[in-house]
Order: C-alpha cells, then structure tokens, then sequence
C-alpha cells in the first residue's frame, strides 16, 4: 500500500467502540492507547510487532482471525487486539478493543481478550 511504509498494516478505528474503551482507562492507559492510535492511523501498524491471537483461550475468549500487540512496546501491561479483515481485496486491521493484557486474580475487571471477545460476538 502506498501511503503506508513498508512492514506496516493499515488500521481501521471504531470512534465510539474506542471511546468506551478510554472511559474504561487509567490516565496512563488513555494515553498510551490515544498515542498508538495517531500512530496507527498514520503509519499503519508495525507488522513485527503483531502477535496471534488464541483461537480459544483458556479464559473463554474466542479471537479467530485476531491479532495483539502489547502497549508500549515490548511488553507493556496494556493491549490492542485487531480483527485481520478483507476490505476492497486487501487485509486491514480492525480495532476490536484496549485495555488492560491482565488483572490480579480474583479482579472483576475485564482483559483486553475479553473485552475484545464481547464485542465482536456481538458486533
């Protein structure tokens, strides 16, 4: 793709799937997530940083056709999961949901998996 550099994915953002997600943020998570945003949208996503995602996780969740990175790269404790789609014969991601990657045990708080599982079983 062109207006993209090399080893990058275009991304596609939800405004408001997004703005649910920063309610949810602590002030650090928000601007963690509004900063790989301006740069998704821009840049495209740094395809080298993109992992799979489980087909079906051992807390329930069901990603096919999803992949992660962990924010701030490496191995930051927030996460953005993206839906691999087809749009006019090429891939794109889709954002599909921030947060947090995990919680203490016994936390009532959702994952970033979970989050994402939710709403694309109902979207």
């Amino acid at each position: 793709m062109s207006d993209r550099r090399p080893g990058r994915a275009p991304a596609l953002f939800d405004d408001a799937a997004f703005a649910e997600d920063l309610r949810r943020a602590s002030d650090a998570g928000e601007e963690v997530a509004r900063a790989a945003r301006k740069e998704f949208e821009g840049e495209g996503v740094p395809v080298g940083s993109l992992l799979a995602c489980e087909e079906e996780g051992s807390d329930g969740t069901e990603l096919r056709h999803c992949v992660k990175l962990r924010l701030p790269s490496p191995n930051g404790k927030f996460g953005m999961v993206f839906r691999i789609e087809q749009q006019k014969g090429r891939s794109v991601l889709v954002f599909a949901a921030f947060g947090a990657r995990h919680h203490p045990v016994n936390s009532n708080a959702s994952t970033v998996y979970e989050i994402a599982h939710r709403r694309l079983r109902v979207g």
